[in-house]
């Protein structure tokens, strides 16, 4: 399989991490895509797209907690300072693009590794690299809540939760123009995919279910079961990246009829997460 894609070589010192974040390794980027830079951290994984100017994959894993921390959230976002100064798009919020505000949209959020990973790994989701142009409803409403679900319901029923989200662009996607001149287009929608092994042994293909999920930037707060239920391959069409890209052929065929929702049940994610961003205007 060929992979466009290349570890940033301040990330190579730990490289190592990929195999916690990124189950049956990380998004393969196909030929006909944009460069990808796959960028490590400390929570988290991502593979960053200079021409876009962020993330087209992120991936991070969450476990059940006997107890967890819950420091307070930082009040800056930060140019990533590992990519090439042409690279970088500023931290400066997003606002408008006609009537449609913007926020500074976490894809590996600030809730889940906080209270996984720590301050240090915290500090780093705020990272312009991890940021997409995500709608203000949908940030407040329906993704930060699918997220706070992820960390408090899902882990634990499913003790082990791997995650993958990204953005999902039009053919011809608006563009906001930042301070320094770089243009960076606005995701139609995004995806999450959720992965936990049903059963013992946890690294066999065949026990592996799934939940994939292509969120409309329309979606707002609407409450977590209005998320359209999507599948692998809708997803890997629609992004060009190739997921869980150990799996066989035949193993990757199987996971469109482990795709289910009541492994996954969204009537268990209850609204209920300080993690609120200020008001960006």
């Amino acid at each position: 399989m060929t992979d466009n894609s290349s570890i940033l070589p301040a990330s190579a010192p730990i490289a190592h991490f990929l195999e916690f974040f990124c189950l049956f390794g990380p998004p393969a980027n196909a030929p006909t895509n944009p460069p990808v830079t796959t960028i490590v951290n400390h929570g988290y994984a991502l593979g960053y797209c200079p021409d876009r100017g962020q993330a087209l994959w992120a991936a991070y894993q969450v476990a059940a907690a006997v107890r967890d921390v819950d420091f307070q959230r930082p009040e800056f976002f930060y140019d990533d300072p590992r990519l090439p100064e042409g690279l970088r798009i500023g931290t400066k919020g997003f606002r408008k693009l006609g009537t449609q505000s913007y926020d500074r949209g976490h894809l590996v959020p600030n809730f889940a590794i906080n209270t996984q990973f720590g301050r240090v790994a915290q500090f780093e989701t705020f990272f312009m690299s991890n940021i997409v142009p995500q709608a203000s409803a949908m940030n407040r409403g329906i993704w930060k809540n699918l997220e706070h679900g992820i960390v408090k319901a899902y882990a634990p029923m499913r003790k082990h939760v791997w995650a993958l989200t990204g953005p999902i662009f039009a053919a011809n996607p608006p563009m906001i123009e930042r301070p320094n001149g770089r243009l960076v287009p606005v995701p139609e929608a995004l995806f999450l995919i959720l992965a936990d092994p049903e059963r013992y042994p946890y690294d066999s293909p065949g026990n592996l279910n799934i939940l994939a999920l292509v969120l409309p930037q329309t979606l707002g707060y609407a409450k977590p079961e209005t998320a359209p239920v999507s599948t692998l391959p809708e997803i890997e069409a629609r992004t060009g990246l190739t997921f869980f890209p150990r799996l066989s052929v035949k193993d990757k065929a199987k996971l469109v009829n482990q795709t289910s929702p009541t492994v996954w049940p969204f009537e268990a994610i209850t609204p209920e997460n300080s993690d609120q961003p200020a008001p960006e205007g």
